[in-house]
């Protein structure tokens, strides 16, 4: 069964990091639901330079976001949020994010739950990230716990549970 989950991760990384560079009708390869063509992420700085909604203020708190991009980039209160290899959250919406933690509700899909076809409904949970520590001056929210499950059935939960952990992905 893990080299089964092992295998679906690495064709899951391998075909988001192809993304539609073979040219493909967009149509026809594989997407995760509810993801946006373009890069939506916020630099921070509006037109006139200044620090916009999006910038991380110094001492902010981030997380390691691999949605569209292997490399991973920092970013706060993601919609669409790539946290490890096996876990992404999708359609998030943050009702708290401070030093210390950060709470939001959303869905939730990886690759321990595809055997389920969770890529095409995910489940509905409520999740807390928090154990932030410094990487190279930055901080970044280490874990997460799943605070309500909704529907999952408990074979999903002990799966989901087994894939990662509760460790999110941290700068190398």
């Amino acid at each position: 069964m893990r080299r089964a989950l092992l295998i679906w991760a690495i064709l899951a990384l391998a075909v988001s990091a192809c993304g539609d560079q073979d040219g493909s009708d967009p149509e026809e390869a594989p997407t995760m639901e509810g993801t946006e063509e373009e890069d939506d992420r916020d630099d921070g700085d509006d037109e006139n330079g200044d620090e916009g909604e999006g910038a991380a203020a110094e001492g902010d708190v981030q997380v390691r976001n691999f949605h569209g991009d292997e490399q991973g980039f920092d970013d706060q209160r993601p919609e669409e949020y790539v946290a490890t290899e096996f876990t992404t959250f999708t359609d998030m919406e943050w009702d708290q994010w401070d030093e210390r933690r950060a709470r939001g509700e959303g869905e939730i899909l990886g690759t321990w739950c595809m055997d389920q076809g969770c890529q095409d409904d995910p489940y509905d949970i409520t999740v807390e990230l928090g154990d932030p520590v410094e990487i190279d001056g930055t901080s970044y929210f280490s874990t997460y716990t799943v605070t309500d499950y909704d529907a999952m059935p408990d074979e999903t939960r002990a799966a989901l549970e087994g894939a990662d952990d509760g460790r999110l992905a941290l700068p190398s």
